[in-house]
């Protein structure tokens, strides 16, 4: 089969692979599409204690192929989307539920080979069957899993209104789904003007520039302030949006050594919640839920549809202007 490998920091190969089996337990998917994410831009540049050499692509929905011994309620010919963690279920992380905190984790993609390639195999338990849905749309069951989970540690209450910061792909899908879990106003903040166009397309109230006045649309402040950037002096700048009682979701992904100022007295007198998200948390079901309703719209998310020889161009899109404002890349091994 064909994959794409990292071999080392900033190199990427593509490789004619043994086409991997279904052992017990385990299922072999035939690739339809995997989405590119941040995180493989990361461990594409060697970070994230990348274990090289690797296929990466863990945004994963295909048509099980080969169905292992031991596995029930799945058969050959069904799409499904996959959950990329691989939980051991027995270590004290995940008794307590957080799964995503595994002592031993393990994910596709991610540690263990992932979408990249025509083919992947992964735990019959990790494949959540599809419904009314392409392939393409069903890549984006992981990340707005990921969603979910932020949403399920934010818990938004009915009225509130709300400043998010960024409207790439994730910020898109985390807007949408605020939308149908409680806030009545979402105000969007993105420097890419078809990126806040497309913010308003999908529900949000007001889409602004940075440095617009967004506390005039708020003058008591938001209940939610959330970043869908990674940007670390985004985070440091979202206390003084926040309402009294307010809650701050730091969503996306910074860099592991940045480090933001903030004043405990602020977060203290003005009863502010500090909030982290990471990954998903057996949330795929949650995801798939809103996608098969219809609740959340992502066509107009995708911007480029790959065969597998264009993973390179999105993994280093900063040498192809064309990319530079790309939304989401989905990459599709067997187009």
């Amino acid at each position: 089969m064909k994959a794409a490998v990292i071999t080392q920091p900033k190199t990427l190969r593509l490789e004619e692979l043994e086409a991997p089996q279904a052992g017990f337990g385990q299922v072999r998917v035939r690739v339809g599409a995997t989405g590119v994410c941040g995180t493989d831009l990361h461990l594409f540049e060697g970070h994230f204690h990348a274990r090289l050499p690797l296929v990466p692509g863990h945004e994963i929905a295909g048509v099980i192929d080969q169905v292992g011994p031991g596995v029930e309620g799945l058969q050959e010919g069904q799409l499904v989307a996959l959950d990329p963690v691989v939980a051991c279920g027995q270590c004290w992380a995940c008794r307590r539920g957080q799964r995503q905190h595994c002592l031993h984790f393990q994910a596709l993609g991610v540690t263990q080979a992932g979408g990249f390639a025509q083919y992947v195999v992964a735990p019959a338990q990790n494949a959540y069957p599809v419904r009314g849905l392409s392939a393409a749309e069903a890549a984006f069951a992981e990340p707005l899993g990921c969603v979910a989970w932020g949403l399920l540690r934010l818990r938004p209450e009915p009225g509130s209104q709300a400043l998010l910061f960024g409207a790439g792909p994730i910020g898109l899908l985390l807007m949408q789904a605020l939308l149908i879990s409680g806030a009545s106003r979402v105000v969007v903040v993105d420097p890419v003007p078809e990126r806040r166009a497309l913010a308003l397309q999908l529900g949000a109230y007001r889409a602004l520039a940075p440095g617009e006045p967004a506390l005039d649309l708020a003058p008591h402040g938001f209940d939610i302030v959330a970043e869908a950037t990674g940007v670390p002096a985004v985070v440091e700048a979202m206390p003084r949006f926040a309402a009294v009682g307010g809650k701050l979701l730091v969503f996306g992904v910074a860099p592991e050594e940045a480090r933001i100022q903030l004043s405990p007295y602020d977060l203290f007198q003005r009863d502010l919640s500090l909030i982290g998200s990471f990954s998903l948390n057996g949330t795929l079901p949650i995801a798939l839920e809103w996608l098969e309703s219809g609740r959340v719209q992502v066509k107009p998310l995708v911007s480029h549809r790959l065969p597998l020889e264009g993973l390179h161009q999105a993994l280093a899109y900063k040498e192809h202007p064309g990319m530079a404002h790309s939304l989401k890349v989905l990459i599709e091994p067997n187009a």
